[in-house]
């Protein structure tokens, strides 16, 4: 790819939103900042990817190269991994099944606060770090531990690299 149609296509980026994604106004609010356009859409798994424009100016979507699913808490995590397991794992397997990184994205967490048991679930702090220890090996995702405020740059940074990493070097 040229230099000039790697920089048109990293200009084109566009975050694509779940529909389903609540109470994410401080992370729309940075991408205004950034000038970067967003649209909401619903995924078949994950809250965020992105789409970017080819050369004959088609979106194209990089939800089967990266996507970023967002947990707004500890407590919310821990719901999905108590309540809601199933559920969440068929959506790390769906992902997993077309080749697309997920990045899991928690806000407000830490290894230590699940350690110490800073978090409302009566699930163990051993079971709740062995889960996300197991499933970082079964399904290949990332987990980030990020500030509510950081949220949005997170958000950007990681589309942003994914989508210019794919477009310089393909599916690796």
């Amino acid at each position: 790819m040229e230099a000039y149609e790697l920089d048109t296509a990293m200009k084109s980026m566009q975050v694509v939103v779940d529909t389903r994604e609540k109470k994410n106004s401080h992370i729309t609010a940075l991408l205004d900042e950034r000038k970067c356009p967003y649209k909401a859409q619903k995924l078949d798994y994950g809250d965020y990817t992105c789409t970017y424009a080819d050369g004959e100016n088609n979106a194209v979507s990089i939800e089967n190269i990266a996507v970023i699913e967002r947990k707004a808490s500890l407590d919310e995590l821990a719901g999905n991994i108590t309540k809601g397991r199933e559920r969440f794992e068929r959506e790390f397997l769906r992902a997993k099944g077309a080749g697309a990184k997920v990045f899991l994205m928690i806000e407000g967490g830490s290894w230590d606060a699940i350690q110490e048991h800073r978090y409302r679930s009566q699930m163990s702090p051993r079971a709740f770090l062995n889960t996300l220890f197991s499933w970082q090996q079964k399904y290949n995702i990332t987990i980030s531990f990020v500030s509510k405020r950081f949220a949005g740059d997170y958000v950007y940074a990681t589309l942003f690299m994914a989508l210019k990493n794919f477009l310089l070097n393909g599916r690796k």
